[in-house]
């Protein structure tokens, strides 16, 4: 049996960008917000006692350390350390390797891929080989396809995976490691943990190619919940991985619809969103509400800035919500067709449906005897006449999609 976390994408210190003019008691929870994610991750894998935990890249939010992350890092990682967890860590095009002398130092449980694809191998306490191979980013990008240079699988590992920070692609063409899901598949991995992209992507389901996502989404593109995988061994030695949400903070856009009549005020606007997410009360929510309003007044209000202000001072800390942003449109109101009376219709259809009428509009250019006839016997003009009657009345009825 095996046991691991996959968790890319820490981008531990990450500044959130596209929030402004935001209260002094939301900016601790956003510096805070990717370190409480990682603490999540730490807590899981000491619960579940995992037997490893895989990080594919892009564990800071640059480069450049931080002495204060680099501190927390280490804390948590010395946990996992006193608990005999083994750390495998890769970086990727955020925190890529530019000086080895650079690195830090990390605890004797962590082991650090470098630049060049190599292996890592433990056996777990239930006597499985495993076998963990990846490589570092040296460089912000790179063109070439690295999965040409990882081993197969050999034949005394109970478990191979790859570690990759990459985009699927064409080698030459992408600029962050570019694969295709062929190469990784001819290796006879039983998994693949991959870095990079933000959203939880599944490539493939058996052997399993996928991105965890980020552990904290850090920009309102990064909607929903956000985490990572706890990966367990079923009894066909097949690694399946069950998605475990660790973000403290979660993006999410909130549609509301007002009536023209309809008075907006603030507080009410405040307990109609907060309303909406209770069921969720233990995540706090960044939101960007989308209104759609009748009044064009009122739609001009809504987006002004004195109304924002005034909305942004009155949410507070307990709400669990804070709306970082109102776009008010103009609601799109359907047009029906009023019903007009049936009857003059069918009086207008017997001065309508004539050979004459039918000559006109391009019957007489019919050279075949036999289909003129057909198109002009009674019986064809009764069935026009009626075909063109449920038309007008679909019409009439105000039907939306009439040909």
């Amino acid at each position: 049996m095996l046991k691991f976390i996959h968790a890319g994408d820490a981008h531990l210190g990450n500044a959130f960008v596209g929030l402004r003019d935001v209260p002094d008691w939301l900016i601790e929870k956003l510096q805070k917000a990717t370190l409480e994610a990682f603490k999540e991750l730490i807590e899981t894998a000491l619960n579940e006692d995992v037997d490893i935990v895989l990080l594919p890249g892009d564990v800071y939010n640059t480069n450049e350390l931080n002495p204060r992350i680099q501190l927390f890092l280490m804390e948590q990682l010395e946990r996992l350390k006193q608990n005999n967890i083994p750390v495998i860590l890769s970086y990727g095009n955020h925190d890529f390797m530019s000086s080895v002398e650079q690195l830090p130092v990390f605890p004797k449980n962590v082991h650090v891929f470098g630049p060049n694809v190599e292996t890592f191998y433990l056996v777990t306490d239930h006597g499985d080989k495993v076998a963990v191979s990846g490589f570092s980013y040296p460089t912000r990008h790179i063109t070439e396809n690295r999965v040409k240079e990882f081993p197969s699988k050999q034949v005394d590992e109970t478990y191979h995976i790859g570690m990759y920070h990459g985009a699927l692609g064409a080698a030459g063409v992408g600029d962050y490691a570019p694969f295709n899901l062929n190469d990784m598949n001819a290796k006879r991995y039983q998994y693949w943990a991959l870095g990079h992209i933000h959203v939880r992507q599944i490539l493939q389901e058996q052997p399993f190619i996928g991105y965890s996502g980020s552990l904290q989404g850090l920009n309102h593109k990064e909607v929903g919940p956000k985490g990572f995988y706890l990966v367990q061994s079923d009894e066909n030695q097949q690694l399946v991985p069950t998605f475990r949400a660790s973000a403290p903070l979660v993006w999410k856009t909130e549609i509301l619809t007002f009536q023209h009549d309809e008075e907006v005020k603030i507080q009410d606007l405040i307990e109609r969103v907060k309303h909406i997410n209770s069921a969720d009360e233990e995540t706090f929510l960044l939101i960007q509400l989308k209104i759609e309003t009748a009044d064009r007044q009122q739609m001009q209000i809504l987006n002004s800035e004195a109304f924002y202000q005034q909305l942004k001072n009155q949410i507070q800390p307990d709400d669990q919500i804070f709306i970082y942003r109102i776009d008010a449109q103009m609601q799109v109101l359907e047009t029906v067709v009023p019903e007009l009376p049936i009857q003059p219709n069918e009086k207008l259809l017997d001065q309508l449906v004539t050979l004459d009428n039918l000559n006109e509009l391009g019957l007489n250019l019919v050279d075949n005897s036999t289909i003129f006839e057909m198109l002009t016997s009674s019986d064809n003009l009764a069935e026009l006449k009626q075909q063109i009657q449920v038309e007008l009345k679909n019409i009439q009825g105000g039907a939306k999609n009439v040909d």
